[in-house]
C-alpha cells in the first residue's frame, strides 16, 4: 500500500470517528430535551404533585423552617441526580434572597453535598435521610420544584422549567406584589384623610 493510500484511510477514520462521535451527542441531547419536554408538558399534573395550595404542611416539615411565626419562607426541592436542578444551582451562583429559602436535597451523601455546597449561602440545606423523609411527607415528586409556605400553610407551589429564573421569579414575585399593594394601601390612605 502507498503512503497516499495509508494517509487517506486514517482521514478517513478520524472522519468516522468525528462523526460517530457528533452522532452519540445528538442522541444524548435528543434524550435531554425528551425528558425535559415530558416533564414541561405536564406528564404530571401540578395539581398532583405536592401539599395542595391551603393545606398545612406536616409539623416535621414546618420544623426545618428557619422561624416557625414567620410570615413566609419557601422550600425548594432540588435532588442530587437532577440535570435540571443541578443547572438551576449553577445559575444561581451567588443570588441573595431576602426571603427564607430552605432547599431539600435528596440523594447519595457525596453528590447531595456537592449540589448543597454550590447553593448561595443564605439558603439554608437539609440533606438525606432527612430530606428525602420530608419530600415524602409533601408527597413532592417531581425535581426541582418550590412551596410558598406562609405560617404553616402551602400558599403557592411551581415546577423550575427554567431553573434559577423561574426560583427567582417565584421568590421575588409575591414580594414585589405585596411592596406594590402597600403603595396603594399608603395612598388610598393619603386620598381619604385628604377628603
Amino acid at each position: 500500500m502507498s503512503t497516499l493510500a495509508i494517509a487517506a484511510l486514517v482521514l478517513a477514520c478520524i472522519w468516522l470517528g468525528a462523526l460517530t462521535l457528533v452522532v452519540v451527542l445528538l442522541v444524548r441531547q435528543i434524550g435531554l430535551l425528551t425528558v425535559r419536554l415530558s416533564v414541561a408538558g405536564g406528564a404530571t399534573s401540578l395539581d398532583d404533585d405536592g401539599p395542595d395550595v391551603g393545606s398545612s404542611v406536616p409539623e416535621d416539615v414546618a420544623a426545618v423552617l428557619p422561624d416557625r411565626a414567620a410570615e413566609r419562607a419557601f422550600l425548594l426541592l432540588i435532588s442530587s441526580s437532577c440535570t435540571p436542578c443541578r443547572e438551576l444551582v449553577v445559575d444561581l451562583g451567588e443570588h441573595r434572597f431576602e426571603q427564607k429559602v430552605v432547599a431539600l436535597v435528596p440523594g447519595p451523601e457525596e453528590q447531595s453535598g456537592e449540589l448543597a455546597a454550590l447553593l448561595p449561602s443564605g439558603i439554608g440545606v437539609v440533606l438525606d435521610p432527612e430530606a428525602t423523609r420530608l419530600a415524602e411527607a409533601l408527597d413532592l415528586e417531581s425535581t426541582p420544584f418550590a412551596l410558598e409556605v406562609e405560617r404553616g400553610t402551602v400558599t403557592r407551589k411551581a415546577y423550575l422549567h427554567e431553573g434559577a429564573s423561574d426560583l427567582i421569579k417565584f421568590v421575588d414575585s409575591e414580594s414585589a406584589m405585596a411592596q406594590e399593594k402597600s403603595v396603594v394601601e399608603i395612598t388610598g390612605k393619603k386620598e381619604i384623610e385628604g377628603r
